[in-house]
């Protein structure tokens, strides 16, 4: 009887940092730092060979339908620009920035949810509108109400990452990195905060899947004497030896 054939190596799954944020403009987030923290706390976890990182470098608007096209990542991390009122900016040809539509970035993301779209990250300024009509489709979103820093962005980043790439559920990793971030000193006021769409349940998503998830192994303790050798012996019985004097 022919054996039946081996099931595929399993499908790692895909980050994609969408680096937005012009260098040219003072008081610009270091997309470039957040990605090597992002990368770091990723490649010392423990699964880390089931996830894969990429960037999108200087991104311009135009851009992003095209590199999602190629290969729809798990996880959408915009490492960009927000302002009050604005929406997410994005580069221009002149080195500058530019707003796009909230509503016209909404119906993009939507249309790559059925192909694999499950979290959606706006590591930017102002960016709780956005998330509040990504979340009517995408499973989860996170976004900011107001202004946070780059170092308390940085710090959430990290720890979000990390967590999840040792295997914690969505809403777990977000939770730790908050903790984490508000540790450091960040207003909490001002970290990110988690949405989910209607019927999803964060706590259940995980970016590892259980193919990767395999149970510890159990190691057999043998119990250790206190320096006694015990042996156990029957009841003597009349006529045993032993009771000769």
């Amino acid at each position: 009887m022919t054996p039946p054939p081996p099931l595929p190596p399993p499908t790692p799954s895909a980050i994609l940092v969408v680096q937005a944020a012009s260098p040219r403009i003072p008081g610009t987030p270091d997309a470039g730092a957040e990605y090597r923290e992002m990368q770091r706390a990723i490649t010392h976890a423990q699964y880390a060979h089931a996830l894969t990182l990429e960037s999108l470098q200087a991104a311009q608007a135009r851009d992003l339908p095209d590199r999602l096209l190629q290969n729809t990542p798990a996880v959408l991390h915009f490492s960009a620009r927000g302002t009050p009122g604005g929406g997410l900016r994005f580069l221009t040809d002149d080195g500058g920035e530019a707003p796009v539509s909230d509503q016209g970035l909404c119906k993009l993301l939507t249309e790559f949810v059925a192909e694999g779209l499950r979290l959606v990250v706006l590591s930017a300024c102002w960016t709780w509108e956005l998330a509040h009509l990504l979340a009517g489709t995408v499973p989860c979103v996170i976004g900011t109400s107001g202004p946070i820093t780059d170092t308390s962005c940085l710090d959430y980043s990290r720890t979000l990452y990390s967590t999840l790439a040792h295997g914690r559920s969505v809403a777990k990793a977000h939770s730790i990195a908050v903790a984490a971030a508000e540790m450091y000193g960040a207003e909490l006021d001002c970290l990110p905060e988690l949405l989910t769409a209607p019927g999803v349940y964060a706590e259940a998503l995980h970016l590892v899947g259980a193919e990767y998830r395999t149970p510890p192994t159990r190691t057999t303790v043998k119990p250790q004497g206190g320096g006694f050798s015990w042996r156990l012996r029957k009841k003597p019985m009349a006529g045993d030896p032993d009771l000769w004097p």
